[in-house]
């Protein structure tokens, strides 16, 4: 069984919730995925994080980790906006994307994917709103069917592999 399909099964057993935070922890041979999900449904979820974590350590390159940046961009196109790389930071062994463009409310509030890869082979995607007016960055639940659930856990999978 792939790991999208694991993914979904749980959220099947634990059935639809409000307002709890149940850790979704998928295991795969080369890793696993780890979610905080906040809220179900029979359609969706609620997550406030999904993590990939690879079983042994990873050690990239710089040129490693920019390819598995574009690995994803190129594979996940189906959330509300594309994901872009957006910055590495090499001495940190780190690679940055996010939502390009991101979404803009009337009122200046920007919502946007974030995407965290290290060279450890860990990869974190949250979803974040940045208020204009108080410049100040919140986490916002990342919405999902469980359709897409299953298909971002398998391509997140499948790029890092």
């Amino acid at each position: 069984m792939k790991l999208g399909q694991k993914a979904i099964t749980t959220l099947e057993k634990w059935g639809a919730f409000t307002d709890d935070r149940r850790s979704l922890v998928v295991e795969g041979e080369k890793c696993s995925i780890v979610g905080e999900v906040t809220a179900a449904d029979k359609m969706s979820c609620s997550l406030s994080e999904l993590r990939l974590e690879p079983r042994k350590p990873a050690h990239l390159t710089s040129d490693q980790l920019k390819s598995w940046g574009d690995r994803i961009a190129k594979r996940v196109r189906y959330l509300l906006e594309a994901i872009e790389t957006v910055e590495l930071d090499a001495p940190h062994g780190r690679l940055l994307l996010r939502s390009t463009p991101p979404e803009k409310k009337a009122d200046g509030t920007v919502f946007y994917y974030e995407i965290l890869l290290e060279t450890s082979g860990k990869l974190r995607l949250q979803r974040r709103r940045f208020d204009a007016k108080h410049r100040s960055r919140t986490p916002e639940p990342l919405h999902c069917t469980r359709e897409v659930l299953e298909k971002l856990v398998d391509d997140l999978a499948a790029t890092a592999a």
